[in-house]
Formats: structure tokens, sequence, C-alpha cells
């Protein structure tokens, strides 16, 4: 199982950490979990910035990093 961490306001629609199913682009995880992929501005992949294309494997760490605005 991989293990996705949610930051900030994204924490709203995924709770802080759970796992998932490897096997599942980023997209279709954020699909699977109802967070529109705009909110979502950097995913990292065990320490690494991904694309949201990326496949998720079996034990990898997923932090989803929400777009952060500013004024």
């Amino acid at each position: 199982m991989a293990k996705v961490k949610a930051v900030g306001i994204l924490s709203r629609y995924a709770g802080d950490e759970m796992e998932v199913e490897g096997g599942k682009s980023v997209e279709e995880l954020l699909a699977s979990l109802g967070i529109p992929s705009p909110l979502v501005g950097i995913v990292l992949v065990n320490g690494r910035q991904v694309e949201k294309s990326y496949v998720i494997g079996e034990k990898d760490e997923v932090k989803l990093i929400p777009l952060l605005g500013g004024g």
C-alpha cells in the first residue's frame, strides 16, 4: 500500500494521511478522492517532485501540496 499525505486545505478532502493501492496515476487518485486537480500545486513522491501522470507504486510515499496564493 502507498502512503498518501494531504497538506493544508487538501486534507479536507482526504484527511491528513491514508493508504491506497498502487497502480493508479496521481490524477486518478485525485479524482477518486474528489480533490480538484487545479488545487494541487506540487506532488512529491518519495521526496521528488513528479507530474500528475506519475503512476503510484505500492511502496511510494505521496505528498499532495496545495497551490499557494497570496496577496
